[in-house]
């Protein structure tokens, strides 16, 4: 049953006090204008990564000369605004209202939004792999036939059982006003909306001591032949000599471009796939990108998931090899290359979705077959609850756990030092401010995850001080103009069905504000811990940010799984091999030892799209995780020769029982440390 807000004539122009208060204050009070709790039947999910800075070495051949590290903004497509806000004209608060919208009960906060934007005409279609009035969905469903027998519904990939076997992860997409019918239907237990997720060499492989020279006696791996290695990110050049057979035949497997137009196959439903016989006979031609009809795009600093690709398995044409340099290689490009990521323009945008990820590590694993394959993921984002259960984690997860010789690589994440988490303690009885610092009008999103068997009302005050509303646990609350634009959503539910934990949503509009945006979170029991994350913004500037933050739990959305592996920072140029400042340390909100390894990712040289054979520069966990690609290549090549298969557990126990310490500095062997995880990844674990 959808729920309506009622509009008020105005804002209210109440003053936030500014003190801090624990005070207890009469229950009427405190529930405010939505004192009713609602009992919700769906909950959130996730979504994973990390960001980077690029900066360009000069090519040593002809090749693109880049200005600075961004795209020039043009208008974004409509089907990157359903989760978000559009941006607003700075205007008084008071000029505000509360608003009048159908919203259904029992979804998540970002699919209420979703309809909200929907039903007040503020998006066309929802994802560039979706028709105009659909909404692409990962789920958890007890029957897959049941699910796919639902009206309306297109169903898209199946990932798996879930680690207690009752229930199955699927993706599928339907039309958003069926959102009630299919989120109240017996067989579906959870529905995740799609959330955006952003990008996150010679130092790296010898730091590794992954050369062939530095590798264990007797280990012959072959540097990677006969294993798969999968990269789902934004532009593959396939031209670049590094991804090239010494016949100059290609080394990819295929390219599957999400966000082309639709050709399917029968491993996709949307998008383009270019084989390797199609890729082949473009090499062949004057124009390659143009033969295959595919562009890597005109990155600033060079593409993203080149750069990664060459980490992990470049062939060293340029000079130095990667990681896995005989290794086939699979690509994914999730990027949606007509959108702006400068100015007004930047919190609309994306370079992929969730379920468009979750359906491109399938694909991967599909092509790979019964091959050994590892996939590197450096791309992510902050929201989600941290603790494996997310939909999306937990389909990654189902992936490699099922079969051998499966390995999935995700960046830690580069929100170390952007103050993106807080925790703590709401007192009992009482309430709690967080103050929420916006820069350069940004925007932004938060989530606050906290347990489930408490009850948290949440309240948000303007930068000038208005009291622009109150949500109820269970409760959501619009606020916008008065022709119905949205542009302040707060939600809260409770009991994810994951998790049984309960989540709050801020979203606040770009343009709308700077200043210090204040949360009142106030307890109606006993005290109540609590996190809560900020998502990223891509201007680094506009980032907001907490005004005390608190430097634990910062690692991305999907960088908290069961059977991940998870890499941090270093910087390999440094004698001390010191952390990177920005890789994003653990635990997870759970408690689990997260990363489980680092690797070389500051100042790291590898291909540059778009040239033959130049490199560039960047940093980031994004580097970090591939180096740690090419290693699984390496163990999957020598278990492959020695007639042996490695469960994703066996995988990292040798990872972890081959690193190398000091740093980090620990009290003995096998401790963890919340930054470089249990050691420095090292080219010993490849001995078996």
């Amino acid at each position: 049953m959808a729920t309506k807000t009622k509009k008020s004539g105005g804002g209210s122009g109440r003053k936030r006090t500014g003190e801090r208060s624990s005070a207890k204050i009469p229950a009427k009070k405190r529930m405010g204008r939505k004192a009713r709790a609602r009992k919700t039947n769906d909950r959130y999910g996730f979504a994973a990564g990390s960001t980077y800075q690029p900066r360009v070495v000069p090519p040593t051949s002809s090749g693109p000369a880049f200005l600075d590290q961004f795209l020039p903004a043009v208008t974004p497509t409509p089907e990157i605004l359903a989760t978000q806000l559009s941006a607003a004209n700075r205007q008084a608060f008071s000029e505000l209202s509360e608003l009048t919208l159908d919203v259904p009960e029992g979804v998540e906060p970002r699919l209420q939004l979703a309809v909200a934007n929907f039903r007040t005409g503020k998006l066309g279609p929802t994802l560039s792999s979706t028709a105009n009035d659909e909404v692409a969905v990962v789920a958890r469903v007890s029957s897959v036939e049941e699910w796919r027998a639902i009206a309306d519904v297109d169903p898209g990939v199946v990932m798996g059982r879930t680690e207690d076997g009752k229930s199955w992860i699927v993706t599928g997409r339907f039309p958003i006003d069926r959102l009630e019918a299919v989120a109240s239907n017996e067989h579906v237990i959870s529905l995740s909306a799609p959330q955006v997720v952003k990008p996150t060499l010679e130092t790296t492989v010898e730091a590794l001591e992954a050369t062939p020279a530095m590798l264990p006696k007797g280990v012959r791996p072959r540097g990677g032949k006969g294993v798969v290695v999968g990269i789902v990110d934004f532009g593959c050049d396939f031209v670049h000599a590094n991804f090239r057979r010494k016949n100059n035949k290609t080394r990819l497997l295929a390219i599957w471009d999400q966000k082309a137009a639709n050709r399917h196959t029968s491993l996709t439903s949307y998008g383009t796939v270019h084989t390797q016989k199609e890729i082949d006979k473009a090499l062949a031609t004057k124009d390659p990108y143009t033969a295959l009809g595919y562009d890597p795009g005109n990155e600033e600093g060079g593409a993203h998931g080149t750069h990664v690709m060459d980490i992990a398995a470049g062939n060293g044409a340029n000079g130095k090899p990667g990681l896995a340099p005989e290794a086939d290689i699979v690509f994914v490009d999730a990027s949606i290359s007509d959108i702006g990521r400068t100015g007004e323009q930047a919190v609309k945008t994306h370079f992929g979705d969730s379920i468009q990820l979750l359906e491109a590590v399938r694909f991967v694993f599909d092509v790979a077959g019964d091959r050994p394959c590892v996939c590197n993921i450096s791309l992510g984002t902050n929201g989600g609850p941290h603790d494996a259960t997310s939909l999306v984690e937990q389909g990654l997860d189902i992936i490699v756990r099922d079969r051998p010789n499966r390995a999935i690589v995700v960046a830690a994440g580069n929100g170390q030092d952007k103050r993106i988490h807080k925790s703590g303690k709401v007192p009992a009885d009482g309430s709690l401010r967080i103050e929420w610092e916006h820069r350069l009008e940004g925007g932004g999103e938060m989530e606050i995850w906290y347990p489930g068997d408490r009850r948290l009302e949440v309240t948000l005050f303007a930068p000038d001080g208005t009291e622009i509303g109150t949500a109820a646990p269970g409760d959501h609350f619009s606020y916008g103009t008065r022709n119905d634009e949205v542009l302040i959503f707060i939600g809260s539910r409770l009991n994810d069905p994951n998790n049984g934990d309960n989540m709050i949503g801020i979203w606040i509009a770009n343009k709308l504000a700077s200043g210090r945006f204040v949360v009142q979170l106030r307890s109606e029991d006993g005290e109540v811990d609590y996190h809560a994350w900020i998502e990223p913004h891509v201007s680094r500037e506009k980032q907001s940010r907490f005004v005390d933050p608190v430097d634990s739990h910062t690692l991305a959305s999907i960088s908290n799984g069961l059977h991940t592996i998870v890499v941090g920072n270093y910087d390999a140029n440094k004698r001390k091999k010191t952390i990177a400042p920005s890789s994003s340390q653990g635990p997870t909100r759970d408690g689990r030892p997260k990363p489980e390894v680092s690797a070389p990712g500051q100042h790291v040289h590898a291909a540059l799209s778009k040239s033959l054979n130049a490199v560039t520069k960047k940093s980031g966990t994004s580097m970090a995780a591939p180096a740690v690609t090419g290693l699984v290549a390496l163990i999957y090549a020598e278990a492959k020769r020695k007639g042996k298969n490695l469960s994703i557990g066996q995988l990292r126990r040798k990872l972890i029982d081959g690193v190398s310490t000091a740093p980090p500095e620990l009290a003995k062997k096998g401790d963890w440390d919340p930054a470089y995880g249990f050691g420095r990844a090292n080219g010993r674990s490849v001995k078996l």
